[in-house]
């Protein structure tokens, strides 16, 4: 019985490890005054992909998303634009046509805010490699302005 009660706990950590690994993208949310954009940058794991804004919906990948949570003193200006071109492929498993980013993400938002402490958001996206891909991930973020 004791054995079991010490396996449990150390599956749990395990277990919650293995799906945090599973982003395969680390990000970074920042502001840049001078231009006034919300700034996203992601490194994407070696031999995995994610999809671009401009993968069609119906295409079957998830393309990624950025949601920016609306709050008095805040307007964005525009869409948001994703700064790096995309390669584009015919995806034999999606049998479609798709748009994805290999080692790096960069986007941006052009914002006007005024009195605000933070931005907070989350960005949704899907990554695969040759032979698999991850459902949908959402990561929240929140940047400080002052």
């Amino acid at each position: 019985m004791l054995k079991y009660f010490l396996f449990f706990p150390c599956l749990l950590y395990f277990g919650f490890n293995q799906i945090i690994a599973q982003n395969h993208v680390a990000w970074n949310f920042s502001y840049d005054k001078s231009s006034e954009k919300i700034i996203i940058k992601g490194t994407i794991d070696k031999g995995w992909h994610l999809y671009s804004q401009k993968t069609p919906i119906n295409a079957g990948p998830i393309p990624t998303t950025l949601k920016i949570n609306k709050i008095k003193g805040l307007k964005l200006i525009g869409n948001y634009s994703e700064d790096l071109i995309p390669h584009e492929i015919f995806d034999v498993n999606f049998e479609s046509k798709v748009y994805l980013f290999e080692d790096s993400y960069l986007s941006s938002q052009k914002i006007k805010c005024k009195n605000i402490q933070q931005i907070t958001g989350k960005i949704e996206y899907m990554v695969c490699d040759d032979t698999r891909c991850i459902p949908p991930i959402e990561v929240p973020f929140t940047i400080q302005l002052k």
